[in-house]
């Protein structure tokens, strides 16, 4: 007995040892560490990044996106795409004859894309194909993302590096002044201004994404399997979180400087108690999920079994911003079920600019609709990373492939 034992042991280490070799192949594949003469780490960059890109062919894969949702509604029928719209739309948590607060927000988005037969898409394209704005537009978005050069991951030796993001957010000011002087059509000036907010999103979800990817490394390999030393991987982590301190919020800037050593592990540690925290809730009596043989993947997955089904969940995102249960981010059961509903999502993010609608609601529809995705897609990253330490490349294809972001580089 204490042979088989002594073998399982030995088994078990190796699987060990396996999958820690691939996390650091996964790691190093991805990312470039640079040292200065002192040999210490300065700057982590992504090997793969974009650093030119053109928005025509976004705009022009939206509109074949429409076209190939307007023949789905011919093959199926209308009451037939109703019924899939409306599996959609509880898939997301809504009822038809919900009472609910929200219940505006889903049925504008319901209305919307049950609209997407009657858009003149063709019109409506010929409308937005203002080469030269989008050229202007891309030229000078392009330029604002280099002033932060879109490989640098984390700079550990300046806590006010990514301060001088906002640049990007007054092109995107820029541009959407601009579109309404340009674009006279409503239903045009629209599908603009959502071009110009999505490709700006997607921009900076090249490095939000990777952020998440190197927090999964960074929680489950040894610094030293990096090359790098305990106080080059906290100066990293706080690198990754002055990113996401907002442009306006000096407050915050300020007590990253002054605490730059332990900025970002401390706000990583009270993430990670946070999912733990809520692990526990929903192991407790008064939980209201059906999750059982939880398998915590890292700081932001749970894998779960619901009812019957095999799922990976988020720890720190709900499935929307008015919902308290946790956004899906895979269903082994039905593996294109994210990928369909983040397609779908994303439709009626266009075609909400079809429909009338107050400003001021239209707005509030948008917001409701990002909620869904945006931010689930940027943490993502962490998934990723979990399968490259797994070696598990078909999970690897399934996640990158309802990404919804066409500047993520593989």
């Amino acid at each position: 007995m204490s042979r088989f034992i002594t073998m399982c042991f030995g088994l078990m280490l190796t699987l060990s040892a396996f999958a820690q070799d691939m996390s650091i192949q996964g790691f190093n594949d991805r990312f470039k560490i640079v040292k200065n003469d002192q040999n210490k780490v300065t700057v982590i960059k992504l090997k793969k990044a974009v650093t030119k890109f053109t928005i025509m062919p976004f705009i022009e894969q939206i509109k074949d996106d429409l076209i190939k949702e307007q023949h789905t509604f011919t093959a199926l029928g209308s009451a037939e795409k109703e019924a899939e719209i409306n599996e959609l739309m509880r898939d997301l948590g809504y009822e038809m004859d919900s009472k609910e607060a929200w219940s505006f927000e889903a049925s504008a988005l319901k209305n919307a894309l049950m609209n997407i037969p009657n858009i003149n898409i063709d019109e409506a394209f010929v409308g937005v194909n203002q080469t030269d704005f989008w050229n202007e537009f891309q030229t000078k978005l392009q330029e604002a993302m280099l002033f932060i050069d879109p490989t640098v991951l984390a700079n550990l030796e300046d806590p006010r590096f990514f301060y001088k993001k906002n640049v990007t957010y007054k092109v995107v000011e820029w541009a959407l002044r601009e579109a309404q002087k340009r674009f006279s059509n409503i239903p045009v000036l629209n599908i603009a201004t959502f071009v110009i907010v999505r490709v700006h999103d997607m921009m900076l979800e090249q490095r939000h994404f990777h952020h998440n990817m190197l927090l999964h490394y960074f929680e489950t390999i040894p610094e030293t399997e990096l090359g790098m030393t305990k106080e080059e991987v906290d100066r990293s982590v706080s690198s990754i979180y002055e990113y996401r301190i907002d442009a306006m919020n000096f407050i915050e800037s300020n007590k990253a400087a002054r605490d730059w050593l332990n900025y970002g592990m401390n706000n990583f540690y009270m993430t990670v108690r946070s999912g733990n925290s809520r692990i526990r809730e929903w192991q407790g009596p008064l939980t209201n999920v059906r999750f059982q043989n939880m398998k915590k993947l890292n700081f932001n997955f749970v894998e779960v079994t619901e009812d019957g089904a095999r799922k990976i969940y988020h720890l720190h995102k709900n499935a929307h911003q008015f919902s308290s249960k946790p956004a899906l981010a895979f269903d082994y059961s039905n593996p294109k079920r994210v990928k369909r509903n983040r397609a779908l999502l994303n439709l009626g993010g266009v075609a909400i600019g079809f429909i009338k609608l107050p400003g001021w609601l239209k707005g509030s529809v948008e917001t409701f609709i990002k909620s869904f995705y945006v931010e689930q897609v940027r943490l993502e990253g962490a998934l990723i990373g979990y399968f490259e330490s797994t070696g598990d490349s078909v999970m690897i294809e399934k996640i990158y492939s309802q990404r919804a972001n066409y500047y993520i580089v593989r």
